[in-house]
């Protein structure tokens, strides 16, 4: 009887404790940190403006407070307003998103440039090594 072979990797024990979301990030290096749950709160707060009620709503989640707080915890920036719409009182959350560095012309090098730099070690052959 063939014995069954076990996925390469794993080592047999379960993956407990990480729940960390790995997957690679356009916007901040240090989303890669986020728990499952405080990436989809981060994710949420990039399309707008949201209040606890609404996120809650949205990913049912009891209390998102504590989510934005681990975020803000890992220096991300969560910006917060109080609205007032007569009694009633509340504060709404969002993400701004992250615009990318703007080139200048001191760190842009045209292809010839590279080329030139990096051509000659292409051919270039090392009569030691024989």
């Amino acid at each position: 009887m063939k014995q069954k072979e076990e996925a390469p990797g794993r080592s047999g024990e379960p993956m407990q404790g990480q729940n960390f979301s790995l997957s690679k990030c356009e916007r901040c290096k240090c989303t890669e940190l986020l728990s499952k749950r405080q990436k989809k709160v981060y994710d949420l707060l990039l399309t707008g403006k949201h209040s606890v009620t609404d996120i809650t709503i949205a990913l049912g989640y009891g209390d998102p407070r504590s989510y934005i707080r681990d975020i803000r915890e890992k220096d991300i920036t969560v910006n917060d307003e109080w609205i007032e719409k007569g009694e009633v009182r509340y504060k709404v959350y969002w993400i701004d998103r992250v615009t990318p560095v703007p080139l200048t012309n001191e760190n842009i090098q045209t292809v010839g440039e590279i080329i030139q730099r990096d051509f000659k070690n292409l051919f270039e052959r090392n009569h030691y090594d024989q």
